[in-house]
């Protein structure tokens, strides 16, 4: 390199240099850090609660254990009885009826009875003092007898008739149930209204034998709410039963 081109680069390199420095004394000074934001109206100050205390719920008893049973075997209070259903019950489940009723919200939906219930209402003709003076102890069931042609005012076919309020029952499918009643729900009750010939099969009182009659028992199908005690899931449920109903007289197509 010759001595002129020497004396030309030290020259542009001086004029860099001096521009540079120019440069940085117009060059703005930047800070890094920022004030921190204060919005221009007051902050709003809210008020403290207190925790609101919530009352305490009653803790409700496990539900109960129960055994496997047989549904169709007889109950303790109809084993010296042919009869269909139980008046009393000395092994009534009250607490467990009890149980499923508070936890059924729709139980009052299902429930439907007249408690009052008497000949005055149900039998046409007939009042609820006459029913209850109808005497058939003369009556024995036997055609030829003299209690067959005498006695007061009543019926051809004696019957028994009775306004109960049934514990357990067998239902139409031949399974025992407990029928809901005021003994486990106070004030509520499922009355029914039964008629039992005294003599079923034996001949029409005061009718002469060439007739060929007979006493038959009658029977209607009612519906109860109720509880199956070898099942208490089902909670309570309505169940049908076929209950005596009346004892009518029936004469035959003559041979």
């Amino acid at each position: 390199m010759s001595f002129a081109v020497a004396i030309l680069l030290f020259c542009a390199v001086g004029a860099w240099a001096e521009d540079l420095a120019a440069a940085e004394q117009y060059r703005p000074a930047y800070k890094t850090e920022y004030p921190a934001y204060k919005p221009a109206y007051p902050e709003p100050q809210y008020p403290s609660y207190r925790k609101p205390s919530y009352p305490s719920y009653p803790s409700y008893p496990a539900h109960p254990a129960y055994k496997y049973c047989d549904p169709k075997a007889a109950p303790k209070c109809a084993e010296n009885s042919t009869g269909h259903w139980c008046l009393t019950d000395e092994e009534y489940p009250v607490y467990e009826v009890k149980y499923a009723i508070d936890y059924d919200p729709l139980v009052l939906k299902k429930y439907a009875d007249v408690a009052d219930q008497s000949a005055d209402d149900l039998v046409d003709g007939i009042t609820k003092a006459q029913e209850e003076k109808f005497d058939y102890s003369f009556y024995n069931g036997k055609q030829f007898d003299e209690g067959n042609w005498v006695g007061g005012e009543g019926f051809i076919c004696p019957s028994d008739v009775a306004y109960s309020r049934p514990l357990r029952a067998k239902n139409t499918a031949g399974e025992w149930r407990v029928i809901v009643q005021d003994i486990a729900w106070p004030t509520y009750t499922q009355t029914q209204r039964t008629e039992t010939c005294l003599f079923p099969e034996a001949a029409c009182r005061t009718l002469a034998p060439c007739h060929f009659s007979k006493c038959l028992q009658k029977h209607t199908v009612h519906r109860m709410l109720s509880f199956d005690p070898c099942d208490a899931h089902k909670g309570i449920f309505i169940d049908t039963y076929k209950l005596p109903s009346a004892c009518s007289c029936h004469i035959p197509v003559k041979a």
